[in-house]
């Protein structure tokens, strides 16, 4: 039996890999599409995991430790292994397979509640596999060994390879408790909201909204709010639906928190950004009928814009001249 106390997670070994095979943190970041400082987190993670320094660095260049070199050694080896059993795998008949790749957000909040509707739409013979992968490590993966993919851009991908499984639209929301709790705050316009905790996410969100995004747009506490981090947007609902604060609610991926009245939304109508939630075909997913099928069914296509008005807001600093944002109108609240 394989212990797992002494295993790092996958996404850092693919990132110890790059990071020694050149010597660079910034290159294995550029290579893994994520930021260097979070190829910097992963080394320092893995070293206080390991309890041995894995890299000698100085300002030119990083060079690997003895102990670096073998691990190196056993990392690239394991990873190798799984590679061509993968690749073995996807090399075999898949007429009746249907493999997709997401992360554990997509799949838990996205993909679930539509899994009845997709094994209809794809047929009760297809087995549909969903792997769940860090979304800097999605692309390492072999690609004869996936159909289709969630992305939060469509790269190279061809018109007809692609649709927008779901346009950015979100809302502010929090739990019935915490509503009710802050139901005088809650009441007044947003400048007044800086003593309430806000949820956010403290990982990449690879250009999604943010708080910060979102208070350009409806307008902005004037004192500096608190945040309350997260590394995984799962958790950071659960968060909210437990009383601790107020998060940001992705439309196409809230709904079953909201119908179940777990979480409740503070306006009535989103806030629209321009970044999406793309399903791709791979170039194996082209010639799966099963994957063509899949991406009929995650066909959202452009949403419509959110009727709005244009308000006043005070400015957040209490300097300056007031500038019109974009407001949503606000939901009721509980009856006192």
């Amino acid at each position: 039996m394989i212990s797992r106390r002494w295993i790092p997670s996958t996404s850092a070994l693919i990132a110890f890999e790059s990071a020694a095979r050149h010597r660079n943190f910034s290159r294995a970041a550029e290579e893994l599409n994520t930021s260097q400082s979070a190829i910097s987190r992963h080394m320092a993670s893995l070293e206080e995991r390991l309890g041995s320094a894995l890299f000698d660095r100085d300002r030119k260049q990083i060079r690997l430790t003895d102990n670096g070199e073998r691990f190196y050694r056993a990392v690239l080896t394991a990873l190798e292994g799984l590679q061509a059993a993968s690749t073995q795998i996807a090399q075999e008949p898949q007429d009746h397979h249907l493999t997709i790749a997401c992360t554990h957000e997509i799949s838990h909040l996205y993909i679930l509640p539509r899994f009845e509707s997709l094994q209809a739409a794809v047929g009760n013979d297809t087995l549909i596999r969903v792997m769940n992968i860090e979304y800097e490590t999605l692309f390492s993966m072999p690609s004869g060994a996936i159909d289709l993919i969630f992305d939060y851009q469509v790269g190279t991908a061809m018109q007809g390879d692609w649709v927008i499984a779901q346009a950015e639209a979100v809302v502010p929301i929090c739990s019935p408790s915490f509503a009710a709790h802050h139901r005088d705050t809650l009441d007044q316009p947003i400048i007044a909201w800086g003593d309430l905790p806000f949820l956010d996410l403290t990982r990449p969100n690879h250009g999604w909204a943010t708080w910060e995004s979102w208070f350009g747009q409806i307008g902005r506490p004037q004192q500096t709010p608190s945040f309350v981090g997260f590394g995984n947007y799962v958790y950071l609902l659960e968060a909210a639906a437990a009383g601790r604060g107020i998060a940001l609610g992705w439309e196409g991926m809230i709904e079953r928190y909201l119908e179940a009245g777990t979480l409740v939304a503070l306006d009535d109508n989103p806030t629209h950004f321009d970044g999406s939630l793309y399903a791709v075909l791979t170039a194996r997913g082209r010639d799966n009928l099963a994957a063509r099928r899949c991406l009929e069914l995650f066909d959202q296509g452009p949403r419509h814009e959110a009727q709005t008005e244009t308000v006043t807001a005070a400015p957040a600093s209490g300097r300056g001249h007031h500038r019109p944002t974009r407001r949503t109108r606000r939901r009721c609240r509980p009856q006192r």
